[in-house]
């Protein structure tokens, strides 16, 4: 039925398009081949979720390639590693030390925070730290702007390296001494900086 006499006739099309669609889709539900293709795709999205869900082995391995696009449809395709089954290996901090052209050194670590809304700013730092440590693109800037931040009026920064301290965590269970590490991430040598 098409109502085009009506101002409004474009809205009453689509309605009543809208219907016949959905009494398609409700008869197309009620025949044994729509209830046929409903349980496998139902079937289809769980087996993906199930195997989403897996740790990493051969069947994974293997089922993930097929499964993708489905995944990647239901939103599925997320990951939950960051949770389990790898704990952390190593604590990793990262300080920026100034030279000044006295000798004297003054070094920067991420703020901590006060009790209230530390575990927050926290979080801020925490990111910037990981960007650091796998992104090298990033490490002049916070190097430069702790120079700024760390020199007065007549002061004048020398150098400033950028020093990545990990310490190994034994694995869950497991007791055996922690074995800490040192290296420079960034190193530059600063001429005529304040």
């Amino acid at each position: 039925m098409r109502v085009t006499a009506h101002p409004d006739g474009k809205k009453k099309e689509r309605v009543l398009s809208i219907r016949r669609l959905s009494a398609i889709g409700q008869r197309f539900e009620r025949s044994r081949v729509g209830e046929a293709v409903l349980s496998c795709v139902v079937v289809v999205v769980l087996i993906t979720g199930v195997v989403w869900s897996l740790p990493d082995a051969e069947l994974k391995r293997r089922l993930v390639p097929v499964l993708e696009p489905v995944a990647s449809a239901a939103g599925l395709e997320q990951n939950w590693r960051m949770y389990a089954p790898d704990p952390l290996e190593r604590l990793e901090f990262v300080e920026v030390r100034v030279t000044m052209a006295d000798g004297s050194q003054r070094v920067w670590t991420n703020p901590r925070g006060d009790r209230v809304l530390g575990a927050f700013a926290w979080y801020r730092w925490q990111k910037l730290k990981e960007n650091l440590v796998h992104q090298p693109a990033s490490r002049v800037g916070l190097a430069h702007w702790v120079v700024h931040r760390f020199t007065g009026r007549g002061e004048r920064a020398r150098r400033v390296q950028m020093i990545l301290r990990t310490e190994s965590l034994p694995a869950p269970g497991a007791t055996g001494p922690r074995t800490a590490g040192e290296e420079i991430i960034y190193d530059e040598i600063l001429a005529g900086e304040r």
